[in-house]
């Protein structure tokens, strides 16, 4: 009986000092204000900026003959980077301040605990010195980290990742950041051995490992080859026929197995298959390998009657798959404002369309065993057409220019880009295959 007490009060000891822990630890970390109330809004011209950034570093790494690589860029730029972050992720807001003395960043991110909100508030400044990046300070909340903590703190961490030692390397690239009329330069040294290519490949390699796409490797050859034998018969297709052939498979393999979970990794498999066959070099790259060249003639399916809506509704599944509904959508956002600028299509809601379908279609057919066994089942149960996985797109706007667009909706946050959206997402929610989650929910 003693014994059973003197435990009893162990564990209320210990579930006293960790509530302590974290009022203190909130506390510390929390604040009732956000410290950025809003990033810039996604906008044609926060687009262009951000394209102007992309550019730049890509002239610098793509100078085989430099020795350094030289990244020049100002606020604007920068903070059209956090325009695109903020629109990815859920309430994150940041921004970009440069001074004479180096750069400042700031960010938010908010947190939810018991009906409040409140805010992870973080601040950076980066010293505008020669040499080795220098960090002036880094503060979180209410702690404040002396610059040299958080720069042995970083290397640390990069040892952990990469290997001893790689820290402080990855560091001593970093030969000099300076501020002037309001534009930002770092300089840092070329690693031996670096070019675009091999950092691509490098890249490409890790993500895929990371995404576990490469443990679907053999799944994924398995679709592809179907899809591609199919493609053979056909000298022109709507995608849907595409997408029956390879989930009535996915069925069949699913059910010879007895494990509930295979319905979702035969789905994932079929989406990448197809995505390996119809997509660009770069998005059989993301799944798994080349099987052809962008320059080769490419098949004639359609959606819509249109190969660019097959094309977005692909991408945009795929890239779900890779990374998120959130990704995905600010990738299909940035593509049509992109569009909207001078020599570009014109921003679309057609695409932005397509976009959002190819999302909600990869969401439902991963989202649970349940789910992906009634997508599995809604291509097995009949022949489907093109009206059960794909809305009108009658009377959605497209081919407007960067003024016209901005003219008429401002930016994609404004009340009336929003009503178009929500338009969208009305004429997906009516078709058969989409009313497949409410179903599944309301059982």
């Amino acid at each position: 009986m003693q014994a059973f007490k003197h435990l009893i009060a162990q564990i209320l000891s210990f579930l006293a000092l960790l509530l302590v822990v974290i009022v203190l630890t909130g506390w510390l970390l929390l604040d009732t204000q956000p410290l950025v109330e809003r990033s810039s809004a996604l906008s044609a011209t926060s687009v262009q900026n951000g394209r102007q950034l992309m550019s730049s570093i890509n002239a610098s790494m793509e100078n085989e003959a430099a020795t350094q690589l030289v990244i020049q860029t100002n606020a604007d730029e920068l903070n059209a980077a956090f325009a695109i972050a903020a629109r990815t992720l859920p309430g994150f807001q940041g921004e970009t301040k440069l001074q004479s003395d180096g750069l400042s960043v700031l960010m938010t991110m908010p947190w939810q605990f018991i009906e409040r909100t409140y805010y992870v508030n973080a601040t950076i400044h980066i010293e505008a010195v020669q040499g080795p990046l220098q960090l002036k300070q880094v503060q979180v909340g209410k702690v404040t980290l002396p610059g040299r903590f958080a720069l042995n703190l970083l290397s640390w961490v990069a040892d952990e990742a990469w290997g001893q030692g790689s820290g402080a390397q990855l560091l001593a690239k970093v030969r000099s950041v300076s501020v002037h009329d309001q534009e930002l330069t770092v300089e840092l040294e070329k690693p031996q051995g670096f070019g675009v290519s091999s950092l691509k490949q490098q890249g490409v390699a890790l993500y895929r490992k990371f995404t576990g796409a490469d443990s679907l490797k053999q799944d994924i050859e398995i679709y592809y080859q179907l899809a591609e034998q199919f493609s053979r018969q056909q000298q022109e297709s709507s995608l849907v026929p595409y997408l029956q052939l390879v989930f009535r498979e996915a069925q069949r393999r699913s059910q010879a197995s007895a494990d509930p979970e295979r319905a979702l990794v035969e789905n994932r498999a079929a989406i990448y298959g197809l995505a390996q066959l119809l997509g660009g070099k770069n998005l059989q790259l993301m799944v798994n390998e080349v099987k052809h060249d962008d320059e080769q003639a490419a098949l004639k399916v359609t959606l819509a009657r249109r190969r660019d809506l097959q094309q977005h509704f692909i991408y945009s599944a795929t890239l779900h798959l890779l990374t998120s509904q959130n990704m995905s959508a600010t990738v299909g956002e940035t593509k049509e404002l992109l569009d909207s600028l001078q020599g570009g299509s014109g921003f679309s809601f057609v695409d932005l369309l397509a976009d959002k379908a190819g999302a909600r279609f990869a969401r439902l057919a991963t989202l649970s065993p349940q789910h992906a066994q009634a997508v599995q089942a809604f291509f097995s149960s009949m022949d489907r057409q093109e009206s059960d996985v794909f809305p009108s797109k009658a009377r959605l706007p497209e081919g407007m220019p960067k003024e016209l667009f901005e003219q008429k909706y401002q930016s994609i946050d404004s009340t009336l880009y929003q009503q178009i959206v929500e338009e969208i997402e009305r004429r997906l929610d009516a078709l058969p295959l989409y009313q497949l989650e409410h179903q599944i929910s309301s059982n």
